[in-house]
């Protein structure tokens, strides 16, 4: 079966809004949990800054803004996503959390956001870049809203560099991954595309330079797990 990773936007809204109902079991599942850990690596971030707006472009099913909501220091949180089905899910999951009052979820597209310039002191998008069909606006879009001074973070699933992890994590990827992916979601092409996505999307310094042609400052990365994933980190002038 052939996979397409044309970012157009319908296609794309349309492909998470059929998997949301399993989005969560499935993604935890198939990083063995370590995704939690790596968004641990945000919420971090967000403490050592003290932020207390944070906007969650992308944020699927909520949980990034879950996490970043139960920081002392958060005021408020919005988290937007262009697919209803996810948001649903991540309404009646911060609703469970008893953080609800700390968070707005609403419908947005990340190429244009609807919040006004210098909204927030810290934006953030977890492993939803990759889905930008224009990822420097994207990247134009989070610097709008974001205060001078504040920060601007990418969490992102990269290529690892070392041979043998990376030989091991093709096999799991285009392997095991999109088979377990097709058993238990509607959408049989959803985690073939996965890891097309990633591999297309710029890595490491590539994607750093297009964050400075973004306008952002003081951009760098920092490996997580082996490079599995990487977290990007600029700041708005």
């Amino acid at each position: 079966m052939r996979v397409s990773t044309d970012k157009n936007k319908e296609k794309i809204r349309g492909m998470f809004d059929s998997i949301a109902h399993s989005y969560d079991r499935l993604n935890h599942a198939l990083s063995f949990g370590i995704d939690r850990r790596w968004r641990k690596a945000v919420t971090r971030i967000a403490e050592q800054r003290k932020a207390a707006e944070i906007l969650d472009i992308a944020t699927g099913t909520g949980d990034m803004a879950i996490e970043l909501s139960r920081l002392k220091s958060t005021v408020r949180v919005v988290g937007g996503d262009f697919s209803p089905n996810m948001l649903a899910v991540a309404r009646r999951k911060a609703a469970a959390e008893r953080c609800g009052h700390k968070i707005t979820f609403a419908e947005e597209d990340a190429l244009n956001l609807s919040q006004d310039d210098e909204s927030f002191d810290m934006t953030v998008v977890a492993f939803g870049a990759r889905n930008f069909a224009d990822i420097r606006r994207g990247l134009e879009q989070m610097a709008r809203v974001t205060q001078k001074g504040g920060a601007v973070a990418v969490l992102e699933l990269t290529i690892p560099r070392n041979i043998f992890v990376k030989a091991a994590y093709r096999l799991y990827f285009h392997g095991i991954l999109p088979l377990v992916g097709r058993m238990t979601s509607k959408d049989k092409s959803a985690y073939s595309y996965l890891p097309l996505s990633v591999e297309q999307f710029p890595q490491r310094e590539e994607f750093v330079k297009i964050m400075e042609q973004a306008g952002l400052v003081r951009c760098s990365y920092k490996s997580l797990t082996m490079g599995i994933a990487t977290l990007y980190l600029a700041e708005k002038q």
